[in-house]
């Protein structure tokens, strides 16, 4: 996965990419991985708290919600913002979307916790059949 950079010539580039099994012991891996590689980069530790949260929620729904075998991980960190994005490899045609559970259900909350969490999240095709590509970007 490559990406242009979001905000202009870069003075610091660092990028971190990843590919687990689509299974649920792979959300540990995940999350534990990009705290520890942010950490590694000088990020203050809520920040990496918060970035460990956002990539569980997002590996947990491709684990959940995707035909993958496979789920890549990229963090991309720019100038100080960090991109962090989730791609399956699902056949589905429709797309992730914030929902809003009753106060009764259990599930369903995860895009609304990410979109707290975050400056900006949202989902691109990674191509006809490929699956999805659910990003954010969170501002320390």
């Amino acid at each position: 996965m490559t990406l242009p950079d979001p905000v202009g010539v870069c003075t610091d580039l660092r990028q971190e990419t990843f590919e687990l099994p689509a299974q649920a012991v792979s959300v540990s891996d995940a999350r534990n991985r990009a705290f520890e590689r942010l950490l590694q980069w000088g990020f203050a530790p809520e920040t990496c708290h918060t970035a460990r949260l956002v990539v569980s929620e997002l590996f947990t729904n491709a684990v959940l919600h995707t035909d993958s075998d496979r789920i890549g991980c990229l963090l991309y960190v720019a100038d100080g913002q960090i991109r962090i994005e989730v791609r399956d490899q699902g056949s589905y045609t429709s797309t992730p979307v914030r929902r809003f559970p009753g106060a009764d259900e259990e599930r369903g909350r995860g895009l609304q916790l990410i979109e707290t969490l975050t400056q900006a999240w949202g989902v691109e095709s990674a191509g006809l059949g490929l699956g999805h590509i659910v990003w954010a970007v969170i501002r320390p």
